[in-house]
């Protein structure tokens, strides 16, 4: 099924139609003729007591469910039945490859939302763009071209290269060593976007330690750390470097210590260890 396919998607606070910071994400299970939605809103971006969680369905707005608001965010899980590509949403049936957007209206001029990329996108807006086009008495050609900027605008919209492109593009991106490599901001609770292998740390008593004396944890590719020639991923504890630290950091499965210049006693930087994605 479409929706379960996707396994997660990030979602994202738009305000004025601008895209602002990682909100949370939406994690999909499908389970026989079940697709399971589970989602999570990080606090201090609802301040109501509950919203509507609404799917766009081609140019259909389709109300699924009110999301209570709790004092750590949204938690919200719910099932639905499905039959192939089909949905059951509100007593009716939708083809769940039409399904391009999950938002959550905070107000006339914010949302919080997810795109789904591979979905049938409805063009109506770009046809629009070329009717006006047309009434301004462009040429053909001219408008041709025009149809073309306005289906690579989707594209670019809708798509990554790569696993790695789309979280970089969800989450707050960092230079933890001052050179040009680029980690990104994440929690344990964003583990989902590891390998199932690797969602296990989020109980690793040394990464919690450190996340809870810090707040946050580090993400990213690094060819230095690896063997040199593939890209390797590691996941980076902050945290000071004392030797007594670093043996209790390898019996947590962490690998080294990495900072900015020499590795010297006392100085901050981050234990690292490989991760896959």
């Amino acid at each position: 099924m479409f929706l379960c396919n996707k396994k997660v998607v990030y979602l994202s606070v738009y305000r004025d139609e601008k895209k602002g910071e990682t909100a949370g994400f939406i994690k999909f299970t499908e389970k026989q003729k079940e697709c399971w939605m589970d989602i999570q809103v990080k606090r201090g971006l609802c301040f109501e007591e509950s919203y509507t969680l609404l799917f766009l369905i081609g140019e259909d707005e389709v109300e699924v469910g009110r999301l209570p608001v709790q004092a750590d965010g949204i938690h919200f899980s719910r099932s639905f039945q499905t039959d192939n590509e089909k949905i059951f949403l509100q007593g009716e049936w939708y083809d769940s490859r039409r399904i391009c957007q999950i938002l959550i209206r905070i107000s006339d001029a914010s949302r919080i939302a997810a795109y789904l990329p591979g979905a049938e996108i409805s063009m109506k807006k770009a046809e629009e763009k070329l009717k006006a086009v047309q009434g301004n008495e462009r040429k053909e050609e001219g408008a041709d071209f025009y149809a073309a900027g306005i289906e690579q605008e989707f594209e670019e919209v809708y798509s990554f290269d790569s696993k790695w492109d789309q979280l970089t593009h969800e989450y707050p991106q960092i230079h933890p060593f001052g050179d040009e490599r680029v980690f990104i901001s994440i929690e344990p609770k964003d583990f989902i976007v590891l390998r199932a292998s690797c969602q296990k740390l989020v109980n690793n008593s040394f990464l919690l330690h450190g996340f809870y004396n810090y707040r946050y944890l580090i993400l990213g590719p690094d060819k230095e750390m690896g063997d040199g020639e593939s890209e390797c991923f590691y996941l980076g504890v902050p945290g000071t470097y004392f030797e007594r630290e670093k043996m209790v950091a390898v019996m947590f499965g962490f690998e080294g210590f990495e900072c900015a210049g020499p590795v010297e006693i006392g100085k901050f930087g981050f234990y690292m260890r490989r991760v896959e994605l």
